[in-house]
């Protein structure tokens, strides 16, 4: 169990992706249809600036993105294409809550489109397709 806050609905997730492991502790709901999943931007994870580093941004969007589009825990999907921009900074300490939701998923492509945002202040938009491999 993690040391910090669990935000109000969240469950903590158990992080199989290494790389995403070390952005952690992570928290995730399901609801209307969309994934959220939740991030505490942490000073090994940030630039010169203070704030979030673009690439770790990246990274829980293109991971919120694939858990979107999967059926259930056992899925493989993986991504085929993503595209982000970026709008403000978010500071070490801000609570990231990172949406994904899937517009269109067939039998091999899923097509996600989503935010991460502080509060209301939206930080980046992304989107993208996967394939469902399993």
């Amino acid at each position: 169990m993690s040391k910090v806050k669990i935000p109000e609905g969240y469950k903590e997730m158990t992080i199989v992706q290494k790389h995403i492991e070390t952005l952690g502790p992570g928290f995730y709901k399901r609801e209307d249809g969309q994934t959220l999943m939740a991030f505490y931007v942490n000073e090994k994870n940030s630039n010169a600036y203070g704030s979030a580093h673009g690439g770790a941004l990246m990274a829980l969007a293109d991971y919120t993105m694939c858990s979107s589009a999967m059926q259930n825990r056992h899925s493989l999907v993986t991504t085929v294409s993503f595209h982000s921009e970026f709008l403000a900074p978010a500071e070490v300490g801000s609570l990231l809550i990172i949406r994904a939701n899937p517009t269109k998923v067939g039998k091999s492509l899923g097509f996600v489109e989503g935010d991460i945002k502080v509060g209301e202040k939206e930080i980046i938009n992304f989107g993208g397709v996967v394939k469902i491999l399993k």
